[in-house]
């Protein structure tokens, strides 16, 4: 069912911080109907139009109360702080919500339903909170039966945090489904949980030995519900020294047999680290050496690019690696085109 919903990103929004409310915004109505945005920085504004993406009908409000005029029947804290952890600046909306009876979403590292003074204002309001990144409580070891799927299963690799793995994952499946396919999302991180995935969990939420038997379990359900291709979503970069074992797990969880690399070309120093991003060959061939595993396509983040800029970029980058390159909310076909080719080639679609 979907809910309507505020999300709280005070600040952030159009921000990386604020990822996660920026992609709810951009594909609304899957799993929650966004009628408005809490942004004190933007109270007035229309958050498409924050975003660069043209009037989305959900409107900034300073306060809670103003949101409350749109009848939302859950808050969403729609940032990924640093450290994971609740802004104090946020909490006292979060128990404003709680006493109002409004579920309450998180992606962040502390789970909210272990504060004990907000879980006891849930329980005394009848209100509910959802710590999405709380891992599953079956977990399981990777078996190696993903290698045995009917469907084709495609992974949407980094070479950095935040450089458009979401909006690659869902642009491609968007494309797949206008060409007839019936493509499913199993989701790793916290926004494309929210989105609606049709499976999902925060993978580095889980001990590191079931990390990827918890991908592989999403992948063999998805293929068992018919969904093909499975598309994966990737976190940060197989290269990364801080997260790059999260990103190896998803990739050995379900064995790809495609990898789009999401990339962002400008870049010069890893996303919160004081450290120079890895050469793009390097990504490919450690996705190749360690997973087995082809890229055929790069997705661009042109995110506050020009047009001219992006075509420029991709046409340096097909010039060096000699794959097809696309900024995905532009021209998504481009790197579906390059995974239905490898798909058809060894008999998954």
């Amino acid at each position: 069912m979907v809910r309507r919903a505020v999300i709280l990103a005070d600040k952030a929004l159009g921000t990386l911080e604020g990822k996660t409310a920026n992609v709810l915004v951009m594909y609304n109505g899957r799993r929650f109907d966004v009628v408005a945005v809490i942004d004190s920085s933007h109270a007035g504004m229309d958050a498409g139009e924050v975003l660069g993406i043209g009037k989305a009908g959900i409107p900034v409000v300073s306060t809670l109360e103003e949101a409350l005029k749109r009848k939302p029947e859950a808050l969403i804290v729609g940032v990924a702080t640093i450290g994971g952890f609740l802004p104090p600046e946020y909490r006292r909306i979060v128990e404003q919500a709680l006493e109002l009876d409004l579920e309450v979403w998180s992606g962040l590292h502390q789970f909210l339903g272990d504060d004990p003074e907000l879980s006891s204002l849930a329980r005394e309001h009848g209100a509910r909170i959802v710590d999405v990144r709380r891992p599953p409580s079956r977990l399981r070891i990777w078996s190696g039966e993903v290698l045995r799927t009917r469907c084709g299963r495609v992974l949407v690799a980094g070479t950095d945090c935040v450089v458009g793995k979401n909006v690659t994952v869902l642009e491609v499946a968007e494309e797949l489904e206008r060409r007839g396919l019936k493509p499913g999302i199993a989701a790793t991180g916290q926004t494309l949980i929210m989105v609606g995935a049709h499976a999902g969990v925060v993978v580095d939420a889980v001990p590191s030995d079931f990390c990827p038997g918890v991908v592989e379990e999403m992948v063999l359900d998805l293929d068992s519900r018919g969904l093909n291709p499975v598309v994966v979503e990737g976190q940060a970069s197989t290269l990364h020294p801080a997260y790059g074992q999260v990103s190896l797990a998803i990739l050995y969880g379900c064995m790809p047999d495609a990898v789009i690399l999401a990339h962002d070309p400008w870049r010069k120093v890893r996303e919160g680290f004081d450290q120079p991003m890895r050469p793009l060959e390097h990504e490919i061939e450690a996705i190749r050496l360690t997973g087995g595993a082809e890229v055929v396509a790069i997705s661009v983040m042109g995110w506050g690019r020009s047009r001219s800029e992006v075509e420029e970029a991709c046409e340096g980058i097909e010039r060096r690696v000699r794959l097809p390159a696309a900024d995905p909310r532009r021209n998504p076909g481009k790197l579906v085109d390059a995974v239905v080719d490898k798909l058809k080639s060894i008999g998954k679609l």
